[in-house]
């Protein structure tokens, strides 16, 4: 087996150890990082992870034991992540709660249906941006209001129907957290995840081939949105490492939009934002699910660092891609969860075939290849993790 060299712990945080990773595209020591579904934490709950867990690393989350949070201090997980709103900021509401699901009226501009406590598949309907004419109503929805309530938070803006704090809490609140010298990165919907989300998925997707120039005033939108709610939080003292843009672009056999049209809307609004957050010291972290690969080439152009999850049912292998690109971009994922939910043998193999030769090409990170759901065991997962640590 091949060894890759581990620098003692006590000399390097976690926030310089991925930040080396980065800059310099060399793995020394492998972060660790992971997302689970809500019924994983509750499955595991049920099983007795709460009794793995030593007093020091069980968090209070408003007075309230927090097993995510508290899995994560446990297996040693490497980055904090926080939240920026580019939303509409539409008027949120609960507006009932029954029979298993949840219905809110979302910020992004649509109604959600969400099974309460699962990690499931949401029924969208009612989005508010049903034409040309109703967005040039709406667009003012993206300006940055510095007066009014803040866009970035420590908690996360999905189905949030609770008033906002100000940006002064919410600052104050985000650099308490960058204070345990984790990696902090703050996340937000990129400009075509944040689009389709008031606009309806079938209908940009509609735009994408019949309306371009719609397609990019919205992406616009978005981007400018993101890039002045940083410039503010920034100059109101903002301590953060980087920026993870969430994008969807593909499924498992291809991309959502073709290459040409990629290129001639999203790549330009994506470089813009890559070459803001390089010129105040950010790093930039990209995740999409689905078949992506062939657009790495234009995600190194606009200043991607870090792709994640890279989705291994959807033909990615990330021995192969950090062969390829892993002199000009980090890989953060691809471990199969599939394999995940198998044998220890079937784990094994996975980490080995995949880990390793990353590691050796460039930066890797690892992640699953989305995030963990419940037919993972409690005991699967952290034999994984421990044969990552024991690399």
């Amino acid at each position: 087996m091949v060894k890759i060299n581990i620098m003692d712990k006590k000399k390097i945080s976690k926030r310089d150890k991925v930040k080396k990773l980065v800059n310099s595209r060399t793995t020394t020591s492998i972060p660790l990082y992971d997302s689970f579904w809500e019924d994983t934490l509750t499955n595991w709950g049920n099983l007795g992870a709460t009794s793995i867990i030593a007093d020091k690393n069980k968090v209070l989350n408003k007075d309230k034991f927090d097993l995510n949070l508290s899995l994560q201090k446990h297996f040693g997980f490497d980055f904090n992540m926080v939240f920026l709103d580019n939303s509409l900021r539409m008027p949120t509401k609960l507006i009932k709660e029954e029979n298993g699901f949840i219905t809110v009226q979302d910020r992004c501009g649509y109604t959600a249906d969400k099974f309460i406590g699962l990690s499931r598949t949401m029924h969208m309907y009612n989005h508010v941006n049903t034409s040309k004419k109703v967005w040039e109503q709406l667009k003012h929805r993206l300006d940055v209001n510095y007066d009014n309530l803040s866009r970035v938070d420590s908690e996360s803006f999905f189905m949030k129907y609770s008033e906002d704090k100000t940006w002064k809490e919410s600052i104050e609140d985000i650099n308490t957290i960058y204070t345990n010298n984790k990696y902090t990165f703050i996340n937000s919907y990129g400009p075509f995840e944040a689009a389709w989300r008031h606009r309806e998925f079938s209908e940009l997707l509609m735009d994408s081939v019949l309306d371009e120039l719609f397609i990019d005033q919205m992406f616009e939108a978005h981007t400018n949105l993101i890039i002045e709610t940083l410039k503010k939080a920034l100059s109101m003292g903002l301590k953060i490492d980087g920026y993870f843009l969430i994008e969807d672009l593909g499924h498992t056999s291809g991309l959502l939009i073709s290459p040409k049209v990629y290129e001639r809307t999203l790549h330009k609004h994506h470089k813009r934002l890559g070459d803001y957050l390089h010129k105040n010291n950010l790093q930039f972290f990209m995740h999409s699910c689905g078949k992506v690969k062939e657009l790495i080439p234009l995600f190194i152009e606009e200043g991607i660092d870090v792709l994640q999850a890279i989705e291994a049912k959807a033909d990615q292998d990330v021995a192969h891609l950090s062969k390829e690109y892993g002199r000009d971009i980090c890989f953060m994922g691809n471990i199969d969860i599939r394999k995940l939910a198998r044998s220890k043998d079937d784990i094994k193999r996975e980490i080995y075939n995949k880990v390793i030769p990353a590691s050796k090409n460039g930066g890797y990170i690892y992640h699953s290849d989305h995030s963990i759901p419940p037919e993972v065991s409690l005991e699967n997962y952290i034999y994984a993790i421990d044969l990552i640590k024991s690399l």
